[in-house]
């Protein structure tokens, strides 16, 4: 058949590879002018570099899978990375069991139950047991409340704000359960994965089509052909429709009835600036920023994982944040806002210094964390839409897992066997 995807991220390119080799006619249909979504890249030092930080896990086996089915498989890497805490004023090593037993954030017998409560979540392999327990009150009574106070709280305060009392405990039971120790790091860059996605689709007739915004999609008749209108002008007509973007987006382009689900779950958006520094700033790969007044989440030094000679020798640091979308570190001008940002960077690092900085880049993301609460199961829509003719595949659909790379590869694979069936 004809078949239409909308978004050239993880999912939309998983989702046209499958389907180009079933014998389908596909056209992706991609708003940006780069391929990867919210894997995008940009260029540093001639290589490419994800705009928010990624990596992937041991458990990430449909991402490693799809790596090794494209021939990459030889240039993924693991790496044994370091973690610190940053409350109090100063940085704590939290990397190892034993750092995590016996951190000073919160002493040996509240570490203990700390170690044994997390010890547990990997064992459980049902999360959607949690999925009525709040992360807090969970927390608060099985890891402790010093635990509580000193880690979790402030990352879930940090992450979801005002809405981190509503998280439910399956939401961070995916965090502890599916991840390791050890992240993975594709040589060059994921934005290998997805130019090498392109090239096979193209090779089987497929096309990715690029600045085509959504504006309209419809099916006059049921059964009949979808109409996709883009904010071009171009129009398309294709036997059966995947939609890979935010809910909203789609629940917008396609009129969905208001009484739909697609219009209820809620998301927080995602500001990330890369910096090009001539010199390291932490050192640890990932620092969680527990202290409240700080205005971001974390900071990620990419390049204690990778060489920095592979960026030109650039030390490669992200601030990466989760806000709501009218809060001002969505809205503020980037170099104001980056201004704003870097006495904090100077607390974590008293030596810090702007002249440190060669480089910056900057990405906003309006829909780019869910916010998990209890009833989020119950509004998670389907992949069958009020159009027979469309299928939605969404990140709000991965549950209780967080949305991610090889969630999104998954989430393809099935929008094709379902497109396919249809």
């Amino acid at each position: 058949m004809n078949l239409g995807v909308i978004g050239a991220g993880a999912t939309g390119l998983t989702a046209a590879y499958d389907a180009v080799g079933q014998g389908h006619a596909v056209t992706v249909l991609e708003a940006a002018d780069e391929l990867g979504g919210l894997a995008a890249s940009i260029t540093v030092g001639g290589v490419p570099l994800e705009r928010y930080y990624h990596h992937i896990f041991r458990s990430d086996r449909q991402m490693i899978e799809l790596i090794e089915d494209l021939g990459l498989g030889g240039s993924l890497r693991f790496h044994r990375t370091t973690t610190g805490v940053f409350r109090g004023g100063r940085t704590h090593p939290f990397s190892t069991p034993l750092e995590m037993l016996r951190s000073p954030l919160y002493g040996l017998p509240a570490g203990i139950r700390f170690g044994l409560s997390s010890a547990w979540l990997k064992v459980v392999r049902d999360g959607e047991r949690f999925t009525d327990r709040t992360a807090l009150s969970w927390l608060n009574k099985w890891a402790g409340r010093r635990a509580t106070r000193a880690v979790w709280e402030p990352l879930l305060r940090g992450k979801f704000g005002d809405r981190a009392d509503q998280v439910s405990m399956a939401w961070l039971w995916a965090r502890v359960h599916c991840r390791t120790f050890e992240l993975g790091y594709l040589d060059g860059g994921f934005e290998r994965v997805y130019a090498t996605l392109r090239d096979r689709i193209a090779e089987r007739g497929g096309k990715v089509e690029f600045g085509k915004r959504v504006d309209t999609i419809r099916q006059p008749d049921a059964g009949g052909p979808v109409t996709v209108r883009t904010a071009d002008g171009a129009s398309y007509a294709f036997d059966h429709l995947i939609v890979t973007t935010p809910q909203p987006a789609f629940a917008k382009a396609a009129e969905a009835p208001a009484d739909d689900t697609v219009w209820r779950n809620q998301y927080l958006g995602a500001t990330c600036f890369v910096l090009e520094l001539d010199r390291s700033v932490i050192p640890y790969y990932w620092l969680n920023i527990n202290e409240p007044d700080f205005p971001f989440l974390a900071v990620v030094e990419h390049t204690r994982m990778i060489d920095p000679a592979v960026y030109g020798g650039r030390h490669i640091l992200y601030v990466g944040n989760y806000v709501e979308r009218d809060d001002p570190r969505f809205t503020t001008e980037p170099a104001e806002l980056l201004d704003r940002y870097l006495p904090w960077l100077k607390r974590i690092n008293p030596e810090f210094d702007r002249a440190w900085i060669h480089d910056w880049h900057f990405s906003r993301a309006p829909f780019a964390q869910p916010v998990v609460t209890p009833a989020y199961k119950a509004l998670i829509p389907g992949h069958h839409t009020h159009l027979d003719g469309v299928t939605l595949a969404t990140m709000a659909q991965i549950y209780p897992q967080d949305r991610g790379q090889s969630y999104s590869v998954e989430l393809g694979h099935k929008a094709a066997r379902i497109a396919g069936a249809a």
